[in-house]
């Protein structure tokens, strides 16, 4: 369902008819426990996996966008940098040890932050870390989150080198009236800069994000600035939207509140982003991505193998994923398990031989339960009833269901267009801390 010719309704006109997802969803809750890393410590050492899926957390940057809404700290001194990557060396380490098995890690993702605000032999230095801890996969998918104002040839020549195979550019919008409310200076022009290097490098592939719901955003700049982003050809583009929260985050303070697009202009804005995409021939994956024809996700959501974790989409079962550094997720078993936030607290436990693991999620029955019916459907797969065993989940689905965002057919539940158009709303946030899980 896209409204192309119409004006879409708001979100708070569909909610008034069907209600809010956000209490048919459920939430997972957070538990600050002070023996987290003895769940996940045991967690790993009874795990029968022989290979993971690697976050590495890298939350430096130089300079603070006005929206941003990632676990970031601001610094200049390469030592307390080098300080950083001392503990991560050792935590990695860690997590090898307390694995039942020696692992292989065929996947692993880069994010912050600006990974690539660190140095050549800093970047050398990481890889090193990752190499020496794990048996990693020759063919693994290596990706790295990259702030272009920050990149160089030369840069992108030594992070091929170390082999990694995919990039994705922090980017939110390309619009220039936008960027001006945000803070954020970055010229159309060294976008397609950056685009052809890495092209010319042959990258495996170029990604970005684009973030929906940021102050001056309006469907008809979305349209303008789907136009200019398909110039550039992403392979693939993540959209997540935007909350402005100045008690987590007390620089979104400094956006103008009156500027923030309301609950129906972010729809709007969702809906130009779908139809322009579609339009330039991207398929749409899941709730919140588009990939360019022939992309293996896009293959793997036609197939039903479209999944989802702690990593964002993948082709395949991601048997579990390891988080290191600040406010990584881990998920090992029916263990969720997240790192400090705080980077003292974080080095102080590593010090003590010990994981930096702060924050358990739930993980009963029924939220393991939940947590998984929700993850198919945020892959657009089919869901068979007979695979949801507890009564109250079911309840869960019926709501769903009830509100218009899912149907049964064939004793399979599905989502319906509605529901994939209002719940990115919901179940999708461009801060990793918000994200639904």
């Amino acid at each position: 369902m896209t409204w192309s010719n119409q004006k879409p309704p708001g979100l708070d006109d569909i909610f008034e008819r069907h209600g809010s997802p956000h209490a048919i969803a459920g939430e997972a809750i957070a538990v600050v426990d002070e023996k987290a890393h003895l769940s996940l410590s045991k967690a790993l050492r009874e795990s029968d996996a022989t290979s993971a899926a690697l976050y590495v957390h890298i939350p430096f940057c130089p300079s603070r966008c006005l929206s941003c809404d990632h676990l970031t700290i601001i610094e200049h001194d390469h030592k307390a940098m080098d300080r950083y990557l001392a503990h991560l060396h050792d935590e990695l380490a860690l997590m090898s040890e307390q694995s039942r098995f020696p692992l292989q890690i065929n996947r692993i993702h880069i994010g912050g932050g600006s990974p690539n605000y660190l140095d050549d032999v800093q970047l050398a230095r990481l890889m090193a870390s990752i190499q020496s801890a794990f048996d990693v996969a020759a063919d693994a998918d290596v990706s790295m989150e990259i702030n272009p104002r920050r990149t160089s040839r030369s840069q992108l020549d030594l992070i091929k080198g170390l082999g990694v195979k995919h990039l994705n550019l922090e980017v939110r919008d390309v619009d220039a009236n936008v960027q001006n409310e945000l803070g954020r200076t970055q010229s159309f022009s060294l976008l397609e800069d950056v685009f052809s290097v890495a092209r010319d490098m042959k990258f495996a592939s170029v990604n970005m994000d684009l973030v929906f719901g940021l102050p001056g955003q309006t469907s008809r700049s979305m349209k303008n600035s789907v136009a200019m982003i398909a110039e550039l050809a992403p392979d693939m583009l993540v959209c997540q939207q935007y909350t402005r929260r100045p008690q987590q985050f007390p620089h979104h303070a400094a956006l103008d509140n009156d500027a923030m697009p309301s609950l129906g202009e972010k729809l709007a804005i969702f809906n130009a982003v779908v139809v322009g995409l579609e339009n330039e021939g991207y398929d749409w994956i899941g709730l919140n991505a588009f990939v360019r024809p022939g992309h293996e996700l896009s293959v793997a959501q036609a197939q039903g193998t479209l999944r989802y974790s702690a990593l964002g989409y993948s082709e395949e079962t991601v048997s579990q994923v390891l988080g290191a550094g600040l406010g990584s997720v881990s998920e090992v078993g029916d263990i969720v398990a997240q790192n400090f936030i705080d980077i003292d607290a974080w080095q102080i436990a590593l010090n003590q031989n010990r994981l930096g693991t702060q924050v358990l999620i739930e993980t009963s029955e029924f939220e393991i339960a939940r947590r998984s019916v929700m993850r198919r459907l945020m892959c657009n797969s089919e869901v068979p009833v007979s695979s949801v065993k507890q009564p109250d989940v079911l309840t869960l689905v019926d709501s769903l269901e009830n509100q218009g965002y899912t149907k049964k057919q064939n004793n399979v539940i599905y989502l319906t267009d509605l529901g994939r158009m209002a719940l990115p709303h919901f179940w999708s946030d461009s801060s990793p801390r918000f994200r639904w899980l």
